[in-house]
Order: structure tokens, then sequence, then C-alpha cells
């Protein structure tokens, strides 16, 4: 890991600390989203509209067991993506914006771009199924 990277102990210490828990639930569960989230952080509620409907409950961070592998990556994306949210931007913008951040600090890391090519192409034939 390079200097600047986040330890896998310095994040789940941060999500602790903010009374979050992470989950790791079965891949049919979520197979449509891979991760999601509903937390309340400095008073806000964060739930996107799956999380409403995979009925996660409050303070919890969901992830497909099937990416266990890759999970120090996927919770950052997670836990920027909250507080790029927390700090008002839209969902869309969050993700995005948490994309970058996890684009800057692994780009060159070969386990996350394995996983990065894995979920992607998950997506794909998830998204296919139902057509």
């Amino acid at each position: 890991m390079n200097s600047h990277e986040v330890t896998p102990k310095e994040l789940k210490t941060s999500i602790a600390d903010a009374k979050i828990k992470v989950v790791c639930v079965p891949h049919e569960k979520i197979k449509y989203h891979n991760a999601c989230y509903n937390v309340e952080i400095e008073g806000k509620k964060i739930v996107p509209p799956a999380a409403q409907s995979l009925g996660i409950p409050l303070n919890e961070i969901w992830i497909s067991e099937k990416w266990k592998k890759y999970e120090l990556y996927i919770l950052y994306h997670e836990w920027k993506e909250i507080s790029f949210k927390v700090q008002g931007f839209s969902g869309e913008k969050a993700h995005l914006l948490s994309q970058r951040e996890c684009i800057r600090l692994w780009k060159d890391d070969p386990l996350w771009r394995e996983g990065l090519v894995k979920v992607y192409i998950q997506d794909i034939l998830t998204a296919t199924e139902d057509i």
C-alpha cells in the first residue's frame, strides 16, 4: 500500500466510531446493488431507494459476500459516498466523487482493478438476466 492509502483498520475504526455495522449478505439478496447502506450521520439520514427496498436496518452497510475479497475497496467507496451525501451532494454526484477518490487512491492497485472488472462484468450479467 502507498503511504496515502487508507488501511482496513483505519476504515473499520471510522465506521465503528460512527456506530455503523458492516454486514456481508448473500449475493442473491443484493445482486442488483453489490453494496448499499442505511445510515444516520451528523443527524442526517442517508437512505438510498435501494436500501428501502432491501430493508437494510438503520446504521448498517451491506456488502455482497461474493465481493468479500474486495471489501476494503467497496467499503471505502460506500463510506466516501456517504460522506459526500452528508456534505449535500446528490446521490449521483456523491457516487461519482466517491469513484474519483477510489481511482486516485488505487488506480495502480492490481487487486482493486481486478475487483472493478469483476463487479462490472457481474453488473452487466445481472442486468441482462431480466431482459
